[in-house]
């Protein structure tokens, strides 16, 4: 039998990880928008994507006040795995583009949505800087939202979410990226996303919590 107390206490911390995954995911909403042209992405992070960042931390003081640890946890296990994911990320692809291992530039994009945020163009310092922030951004969302919804799993679970992630590029990159060899294309994305997954899903497992 479930007493009242502790169905109440469940019930808010399932409420409090959705809403929080919700909140992560608006800046990954601000690209599909954009890309379809519902709304500008600037706008969309200015209005949408900042505040919700924010109100991850708003909901993390409210859950400590009400001793809701799962979601304190998922939120700051999730931002550090998210965190290291994204380096081992970026070096594995920095290793591909360095020895030429196959013909695609997978930084490409993030001067692209740089380029977006900023209205500057693509070369410029602006895009750069705008395009890398909004990439760690991402990749911190993404380690909160499966931290929040996952909780403590299998690191196997990461890889799995890791090969999720690159089937949803895989869906929406084509819409606006012109890709010359596709193999090579998917390849290092590919690689890429499951060296993210296996990171974040390792770190969630040792730190996490559930």
């Amino acid at each position: 039998m479930v007493l009242p107390a502790a169905a109440s206490s469940t019930n808010r911390e399932r409420i409090l990880r959705w809403t929080g995954a919700v909140c992560a995911s608006l800046s990954l909403a601000a690209l599909v928008g954009h890309v379809f042209g519902w709304m500008p992405m600037p706008f969309f992070l200015e209005f949408f994507g900042v505040p919700a960042f924010l109100a991850l931390f708003a909901l993390a003081a409210y859950a400590r006040r009400v001793r809701a640890d799962l979601y304190i946890n998922g939120l700051f296990i999730g931002l550090a795995g998210g965190a290291a994911a994204t380096v081992v990320y970026d070096g594995v692809r920095m290793l591909i583009h360095h020895y030429r291992l196959f013909d695609y530039n997978g930084f490409v994009p993030i001067l692209m949505f740089g380029s977006w945020i900023t209205g500057k163009p693509v070369a410029s310092h602006a895009a750069a800087v705008a395009g890398w922030i909004y990439h760690y951004w991402n990749g911190l969302a993404f380690g909160v939202m499966y931290a929040l919804c996952l909780g403590r799993r299998h690191w196997l679970f990461g890889v799995a979410y890791g090969i999720l992630m690159e089937c949803c590029m895989l869906g929406l990159f084509p819409f606006f990226l012109k890709v010359n060899n596709k193999f090579d294309f998917v390849a290092v994305s590919m690689i890429g996303h499951v060296f993210y997954g296996g990171v974040l899903g390792a770190v969630v497992q040792r730190f996490g919590r559930r």
